[in-house]
């Protein structure tokens, strides 16, 4: 005797998405654009006025400065902000003389630095943010030594050093839009071969793009 053949089973009806799974749905794209955004960080550009906190930096460098640069930042949880950055400093140069009966001696310097570093911001408001900064900074310091005889003739000796040294620092920033941005930095580090103090305050623009 012949088996009965099994029993075709009815189709399965589609079952409509409810509105607890669509809500579930939007809160989990919205959550992934979220975290997209955090990972998309904003680019911009820095210009600031320097100036130098310790009599021995200003003996070298002169007047105050100029700082140019690069950043970053990244959105992270709870408010916090992380802005890497690439700042140029160069400085306004000093010129020192001294003189004997028989000789005159001229010394020009230039200071510049070049620091790559990060700012973590926390926020303390809508626009306030507080923070510290923290950079391994190049500094550079080009002289040049010309030594004049009273009997005539001169000769002048030019080089340029470079060192490497952390500056860290406290950061106050006032954000005016998406785009603009103003900030305050107190930084120190040091430099020179017997690793002397350079203390500088800095107020600056940040531009996003």
């Amino acid at each position: 005797m012949a088996a009965a053949p099994a029993p075709i089973p009815a189709p399965v009806a589609a079952v409509p998405p409810t509105k607890a799974n669509l809500k579930a749905a939007a809160k989990a794209e919205a959550k992934a654009q979220a975290s997209y955004k955090r990972i998309a960080a904003a680019y911009g550009t820095q210009m600031a006025l320097v100036s130098m906190s310790n009599e021995g930096l200003r003996i070298a460098a002169g007047g105050p400065g100029v700082a140019l640069g690069l950043h970053a930042v990244w959105t992270l949880p709870k408010g916090l902000r992380l802005r890497p950055r690439l700042d140029y400093t160069v400085f306004g140069g000093e010129t020192r003389t001294s003189s004997t009966a028989a000789l005159a001696q001229v010394l020009d310097t230039k200071v510049s630095s070049l620091a790559l570093g990060a700012d973590l911001l926390y926020p303390i408001g809508a626009r306030w943010s507080v923070g510290l900064a923290l950079a391994e900074t190049r500094w550079s310091v080009a002289s040049t030594n010309t030594v004049t005889s009273s009997l005539g003739g001169s000769m002048a000796l030019a080089g340029t050093s470079h060192w490497v040294r952390l500056a860290y620092g406290p950061v106050l920033t006032y954000r005016f839009s998406e785009r603009l941005e103003v900030e305050a930095r107190a930084l120190s580090s040091h430099y020179g071969y017997q690793n002397q103090p350079a203390t500088m305050a800095t107020v600056g623009l940040l531009w996003r793009y």
